[in-house]
C-alpha cells in the first residue's frame, strides 16, 4: 500500500510543471544576479602590474645624488621613473598615462596621485617613504659608524583563514542550498488534493499507520527534490562553471539537506494543517536562517554575530559546501550532519505526533 502511495505521490507532484520549472530555474536566476552583483566585492587581490611615475627635481635638492638609486630601486619593485622638467604636472599625467608624480623639492617631496591608479599609489608612497627611511639611516650610520641598526622581534601567530572564493562559485552553491530548503512545495497538489477530496479521512478507515503516511509524503519529496537539484546543480555547472570541490561528500550533504528541509517543511503542515500558512511560515523561517547563514550577504563580509550564524543550520550547510569547494575539507562537517540529521528526527516525531493527535480528537 505505501509503495502505491510512494509512486501515486510522484505521479501528481510531476504534474505541477510549475513548481518544477521554479526549483530548477530559481537557483540559476538567482545565482547569476548575486554573482554579477558581488562579484567586485568577492574579487582575489590581484598585484599591479609595471607602472610608470613622473618625476621633476630641482637643481639644489639634496635627493640629487640619490635620483639614479631611487630609480634603480624602482625598477626593481616595478615602478618606472620618467623625468619631465617643464609642463604642468596634471597635464602630464592625462596625457602620459602615469600613475603618479613626485615633485621634489631641496629638502621635500610632494606625491601626486591618479585617481585612476589607486593601488599604484599607495604602492608609490609607501616606497618613497622606504627609500627616505633608508637614506637617512645611512647618513645616521655614515656620521655615527658606531650605531647599531636595532633588530625588533616581532611576536608571529598562525591564524585560520578561508582562501578566496569567486562570487559565482559562492552563489552557485549557497543558492542550491536555499531553494532547497523550500521542497515542500513540491507536495502542493498532493496536499491540496487531499485536503479538497476528503482523502485524509479515508485513510483512516485503512491499517496505515501514522508513520506509513507520514513517510509516503517525505519519501516523494525528498526523490523529486533530489532529481530537481541535480539538474539544476548541472546547469548552473554548464552557464557559469561553478566548483563543487570535494564532489562525493557535497552530494551527501546535499542529500541530507533535503531530508531534512523535507521533515521541517512536513512538520509545519502537520501543525497547521493549511499549504498557504506553511508556505508563508516556512519563507519567512528560512529567509531569517538564510539572512543570518549568508545566502543573499556573503557570511565571510557579514558583520552578523557569531552566535547568531552558527544558530542558523542554513550557515552549517552553507559554510560547509563553501569550504570543500576552496579547500577540499570542512571544519563545519560535523556540525552540519548533527543539525540536518537532529531536524530529520525531531521535526519527523512531531509531525507524525501532531497528527496522531489530531486524529485521535477525531475520533
Amino acid at each position: 500500500m505505501i509503495r502505491y502511495l510512494i509512486k501515486n505521490n510522484l505521479k501528481l507532484m510531476l504534474r505541477n510543471k510549475w513548481t518544477i520549472a521554479v526549483m530548477i530555474l530559481g537557483p540559476v536566476f538567482v545565482t547569476a544576479l548575486l554573482s554579477s552583483a558581488f562579484e567586485d566585492l568577492m574579487a582575489s587581490y590581484e598585484a599591479t602590474e609595471e607602472f610608470q611615475v613622473g618625476y621633476r627635481m630641482e637643481e639644489e635638492s639634496n635627493l640629487k645624488d640619490s635620483i639614479e638609486v631611487i630609480k634603480e630601486a624602482g625598477k626593481e619593485s616595478g615602478i618606472s621613473f620618467v623625468e619631465y622638467p617643464g609642463g604642468k604636472i596634471k597635464e602630464l599625467m592625462e596625457h602620459n598615462d602615469l600613475a603618479g608624480f613626485v615633485e621634489i623639492g631641496r629638502e621635500n617631496y610632494t606625491v601626486y596621485e591618479s585617481a585612476d591608479y589607486v593601488t599604484e599609489g599607495i604602492t608609490l608612497e609607501y616606497f618613497l617613504n622606504r627609500c627616505m627611511k633608508e637614506g637617512t639611516w645611512q647618513a645616521l650610520k655614515e656620521t655615527i659608524p658606531s650605531l647599531e641598526e636595532e633588530n625588533t622581534a616581532l611576536p608571529v601567530q598562525k591564524i585560520d583563514y578561508l582562501p578566496a572564493v569567486e562570487a559565482k562559485d559562492y552563489y552557485g552553491i549557497i543558492e542550491i542550498v536555499y531553494f532547497c530548503w523550500m521542497c515542500v512545495v513540491c507536495l502542493s497538489n498532493v496536499l491540496t488534493g487531499e485536503k479538497k477530496n476528503g482523502i485524509e479521512r479515508k485513510y483512516q478507515v485503512t491499517n496505515l499507520s501514522g508513520i506509513k503516511l507520514y513517510f509516503s509524503k517525505w519519501l516523494p519529496i525528498v526523490i523529486a527534490t533530489t532529481a530537481e537539484m541535480a539538474v539544476s546543480v548541472t546547469v548552473t555547472i554548464v552557464l557559469f562553471d561553478i566548483h563543487w570541490g570535494n564532489l562525493l561528500p557535497s552530494a551527501g550533504i546535499l542529500l541530507l539537506l533535503i531530508m531534512a528541509s523535507a521533515a521541517f517543511g512536513l512538520m509545519l503542515y502537520y501543525l497547521f494543517k493549511n499549504l498557504a500558512v506553511t508556505v508563508i511560515v516556512l519563507f519567512t523561517a528560512v529567509w531569517f536562517m538564510g539572512f543570518f547563514g549568508g545566502s543573499f550577504e556573503t557570511y565571510m563580509f557579514s558583520s552578523t554575530p557569531d552566535v547568531l550564524k552558527n544558530s542558523s543550520p542554513i550557515y552549517h550547510v552553507n559554510r560547509t559546501l563553501v569550504e570543500y569547494s576552496c579547500m577540499g575539507h570542512s571544519g563545519y562537517t560535523n556540525s552540519c550532519i548533527f543539525y540536518m540529521l537532529a531536524m530529520i528526527l525531531i521535526c519527523s516525531c512531531i509531525a507524525i505526533l501532531v497528527d496522531g493527535v489530531r486524529k485521535r480528537g477525531r475520533a
